[in-house]
């Protein structure tokens, strides 16, 4: 049961008990075409899933009727009651004022959009019935808090994939603290990594990994603050995000419903954005190491 509706200015916030914590925004101006196209969900968070989410919204206006974001799931690390790994993931490293900051920028790119969020508990009936009517066939997770379990990441056709800021490949950086793992080995570069979602947390089957990404400043040293390794690794995110979506489509296209299996991002990133991902951070936290955009969202 629904225990309050808050109308507030182009969003309706329903809070419900059953969601354990948060609340779910309605906007009161969905887009339209909202039968149309690959469906997608977004399970992110901070400005890198904000970018992701943006990214994608420009490409389905741009495509009409070949894409469509259904709803987004966020974060909250605000509800003292969410269980979202707080102290131990990136979220330790932002102010409480931040936070909030963080939080409310992917609400409002939803509204702005014209798709709902959701802020609570993923494992619950209430959630599922959301889940359930989004339909997703294709579920995206960047820097998002909560385990799925296996309801929600097998419901998608044509796959579950979460984006991961570590090397992977070659079995570093998995699970809440990537870039703490990078510095102890003494890495000067980290990739993005994109997986597959299964039970086991950041071991799923890679889909694909970025060309190297420079972690260190000018004199090989390491920033002051992790913020600066989460915002210069993750900025090839919304790239490699766009042309998983392009792959998706194409099997689409074709009829087919699987997943994408492997992207070669070494052959398919231009040489350009190499450069840009191999340029030395700096300690400047207003810097966003913005990547440039991928050609689809240029046309």
């Amino acid at each position: 049961m629904i225990s309050n509706e808050d109308y507030i200015m182009e969003y309706k916030k329903i809070l419900n008990k059953e969601s354990l914590w948060g609340e779910y925004y309605e906007p009161l101006n969905p887009k339209i075409n909202q039968g149309k196209g690959l469906r997608i969900v977004l399970f992110v968070s901070c400005n890198c899933g904000n970018r992701v989410l943006n990214q994608l919204s420009v490409f389905e206006k741009k495509n009409p009727g070949l894409l469509n974001v259904m709803g987004v799931v966020t974060d909250d690390p605000v509800d003292p009651h969410a269980k979202i790994s707080l102290k131990k993931r990136i979220w330790s490293q932002y102010t409480p004022e931040k936070r909030i900051e963080l939080k409310n920028s992917i609400i409002d790119s939803c509204i702005n959009i014209g798709i709902p969020c959701y802020t609570g508990a993923v494992k619950t009936e209430y959630f599922r019935s959301i889940y359930r009517a989004w339909s997703p066939e294709v579920l995206i997770m960047f820097c998002f808090g909560q385990k799925l379990d296996e309801f929600l990441y097998e419901f998608p056709a044509m796959g579950s994939y979460n984006f991961h800021p570590s090397d992977l490949p070659k079995k570093m950086g998995a699970g809440t603290q990537p870039f703490q793992n990078a510095i102890r080995n003494g890495l000067k570069t980290s990739p993005m990594v994109i997986h597959q979602v299964t039970e086991l947390i950041d071991m799923g089957p890679i889909t694909g990994v970025s060309s190297p990404v420079n972690i260190c400043l000018h004199d090989g040293t390491y920033p002051k603050s992790l913020l600066t390794l989460l915002e210069k690794i993750t900025s090839i995110g919304g790239w490699m995000c766009i042309q998983l979506v392009s792959e998706l489509l194409q099997l689409k296209a074709k009829g087919e419903t699987g997943t994408v299996e492997w992207i070669d991002f070494e052959k398919v990133l231009p040489e350009n954005i190499k450069q840009f991902l191999m340029t030395p951070a700096t300690d400047d936290l207003t810097e966003m190491y913005e990547a440039p955009l991928h050609p689809l969202l240029l046309k």
